[in-house]
């Protein structure tokens, strides 16, 4: 199993501009869209954020993870609740 790894598979990284993943550059379609001081701000503020994120080496998906994780709790369970209640 420890050999499975391809080098083919990091044949194509995402493509990033300053660290920052390229889709998040998007943002500042809203701009475009609604051209005004405080949205550029705010598309600012964004891609400020995910330089943060990017320089900690998180991901937007990373971090959603580890938020999720953390309202869920450390106790995952596979049974429906029915099961557990009458037969655990």
């Amino acid at each position: 199993m420890a050999n499975d790894y391809h080098p083919g598979r990091d044949a194509s990284p995402p493509v990033r501009i300053f660290g920052i993943p390229a889709l998040a550059w998007l943002v500042f379609a809203l701009w475009f869209k609604w051209p005004s001081t405080k949205m550029f701000i705010f598309c600012v503020g964004l891609i400020v954020f995910y330089a943060v994120l990017a320089h900690l080496g998180f991901t937007i998906t990373v971090l959603s993870q580890r938020i999720f994780h953390l309202l869920r709790g450390h106790r995952l369970n596979g049974r429906p609740w029915w099961y557990r209640k009458f037969f655990d």
